[in-house]
Order: C-alpha cells, then sequence, then structure tokens
C-alpha cells in the first residue's frame, strides 16, 4: 500500500485527524486518556513543538501514523540542553506492521537534529512491545518510573491548602523550578510553558493549581487535572497529580486531599523521594514507565556516561495533561 510521509504541515484536519488515530492507538492501554478535537489543538501548540518537526504517514489524506515532537532544554546528566520529546507514536491498527512507525522515527530524529536537539527523549512501558522497537532504534532506558494510583488520603491538617491566586502564580513557578530543576529530565516552567500548561488549557481537562499555606506563608503546591482514562479495562474519571511540592509528608496529604475525584494517580521515578512519599499515602505502583534517551552529540554522549539522578516525569507526555 503506497503512503506519504509528510510533515504536520501537510495533514488535512490535523486536529481531527489527531483525535481519532490516537483514541484508537491507544484504546487499550492501561492509563491512556480519552481525547477530543479541543485537546488536540492545544497538544499540538505545545511549546517546542511546530508542524515542521512534527511527521505522520497518509493514506491518500487519511492519517495512518504519526509521531508528535517538541524540542525543549532538558536537564540531562546535570546540564541543561535541547532535547527532542517524542510522544503519540501511534499506528492505526490497520495499517500496522508496515515499517510506519520506523520510517517516521527516522524522519523524526532527522528533524529533531535539524531544529538543534542534541538528543531525543520518549517514554513507554518496558512491558510493552513499544519498548523493544525504541531499544532497536538506539534508545537506552535512563530512568525507571511508575504509575502510582489510589484513593485520596484524609486530610493531616497541617495546611490551609486553597486555589492558588493569579498574582502567585511566579511563587508557585519558583517552587516548582527550585524542587525539580535538579532532577534530569526536568524542563523548567518559563513563560510559555506555565502559560500553555496551566493557563491555556482546554476545557474538556481543566486543571487546578492549589497551594499549601502555614503561618502566612506558601509551603507547597500541586497540579490537580481531571481526566478520563482507561484503568483496569474501565473508562475514570481520575485527578493527575503533578508539580507537587511540599513540606513534610502531612503537607502532601492536605494538598493531595483537595483533589476533586475519588482516584488519583501520579508519575514518579522509582527512586525520587516523591515516589516513595506517594506510597506513604497509600497510593500503589500500577503501571510501569521508563525514560529512555537516544544521544545524538558527543555532549550528550557523554552527559549520559554520568551516573543518573531522579528523573522527573513529563506527566505531558505519558498521559497528555
Amino acid at each position: 500500500m503506497p503512503y506519504r510521509f509528510v510533515t504536520h504541515e501537510d495533514v488535512p484536519n490535523l486536529a481531527a485527524q489527531l483525535t481519532e488515530l490516537s483514541n484508537v492507538a491507544f484504546a487499550e492501554y492501561e492509563g491512556a486518556p480519552t481525547v477530543d478535537v479541543e485537546f488536540s489543538r492545544w497538544y499540538a501548540r505545545r511549546p517546542g513543538s511546530t508542524p515542521g518537526v512534527c511527521v505522520a504517514a497518509l493514506d491518500g489524506d487519511v492519517m495512518a501514523a504519526n509521531v508528535l515532537v517538541a524540542v525543549q532544554n532538558l536537564n540531562l546528566g546535570g546540564e541543561f540542553l535541547p532535547c527532542g520529546i517524542v510522544d503519540t507514536v501511534a499506528t492505526h491498527p490497520d495499517h500496522r506492521r508496515q515499517g510506519l512507525a520506523h520510517r517516521l522515527m527516522d524522519m523524526a530524529h532527522d528533524l529533531m537534529r535539524e531544529h538543534g536537539a542534541e538528543a531525543g527523549v520518549l517514554y513507554t512501558n518496558p512491558a510493552n512491545h513499544p519498548y523493544q522497537f525504541y531499544t532497536r532504534l538506539g534508545y537506552v532506558t535512563r530512568a525507571q518510573a511508575a504509575m502510582l494510583e489510589g484513593a485520596p488520603p484524609a486530610t493531616a491538617g497541617a495546611c490551609d491548602v486553597r486555589a492558588m491566586r493569579g498574582d502567585e502564580a511566579g511563587t508557585v513557578r519558583e517552587l516548582v523550578n527550585g524542587r525539580y530543576e535538579h532532577y534530569e529530565g526536568f524542563a523548567r516552567l518559563d513563560d510559555d510553558l506555565w502559560r500553555w500548561h496551566r493557563v491555556e488549557r482546554p476545557a474538556t481537562m481543566p486543571a487546578q493549581v492549589v497551594v499549601a499555606e502555614r503561618d502566612g506563608r506558601l509551603v507547597g503546591t500541586a497540579a490537580l487535572a481531571d481526566v478520563m482514562v482507561l484503568l483496569e479495562g474501565r473508562q475514570t474519571r481520575v485527578t493527575v497529580v503533578s508539580d507537587a511540592v511540599y513540606d513534610g509528608a502531612e503537607c502532601l496529604r492536605d494538598l493531595l486531599a483537595a483533589a476533586p475525584q475519588e482516584r488519583l494517580m501520579a508519575l514518579h521515578d522509582v527512586r525520587a523521594p516523591e515516589h516513595a512519599a506517594l506510597e506513604q499515602t497509600g497510593l500503589a505502583s500500577a503501571v510501569g514507565e521508563v525514560a529512555m534517551v537516544l544521544p545524538f552529540t558527543e555532549r550528550a554522549r557523554e552527559l549520559l556516561t554520568r551516573p543518573a539522578g531522579p528523573w522527573c516525569v513529563m506527566v505531558e507526555s505519558v498521559v497528555g495533561v
């Protein structure tokens, strides 16, 4: 079957096609969100992602396979360098085993290099077939992570938790950047990322930023996103917790207790203190996830020889929030 391999600049009805392909391709993936056209339009505006760096295979004018890329500065080996973040690698079930994903990944790697990326970064479940596929492409596992899931804990009453005020956005960004900027895989929350993450979100996937206050001082924060995902074979509405910063275990419990849904999800490197802290609140590992890296330059290869520190999992690349 003949296919055309193009960038997103040449894909008709891009948002609608991305929506349909994503929902079909990931229909059986545990933790995968259900998306709509509004979400796809928002996701395609992710900072560092442009139509000229994302690729697709077309059967006529219909998207048969896809790879999204965003080039951002990530911490790798203790230094920030431009990386191509790969996600939504999807092939329609009717077009699998045609080598489309391999061809598109090769195209994406070339475009990443042209846009200054020194490495490719992606996330996948190590128990699924794509893990072996990425390994054959040269990606190496840099971190083992897990999706933690469970019910919100009872509040500890140690902090007052409330919605963030608009004039507190700068302080919250400083809290998050200060907590995670030493973690590998972290992209600093600059103006563009903050606006995309927290201000321009689709109405169908709302997120509230909450803060924890003690003695008139902000001592914690978390983003709580409302998402419909596949859990245990059923579509379930959950609260996905990200960007959690907390002063002690009781502060974390208070932040989690503010979640609007009866089920919580969070993603963390199993070596990170956040993983252990969430387990202590009652959340349990449900699905494995790994962060994988493909170096393009000598600088990136040298950084990967350094001991790997905790990795900050990009929830927007795994769950889409």
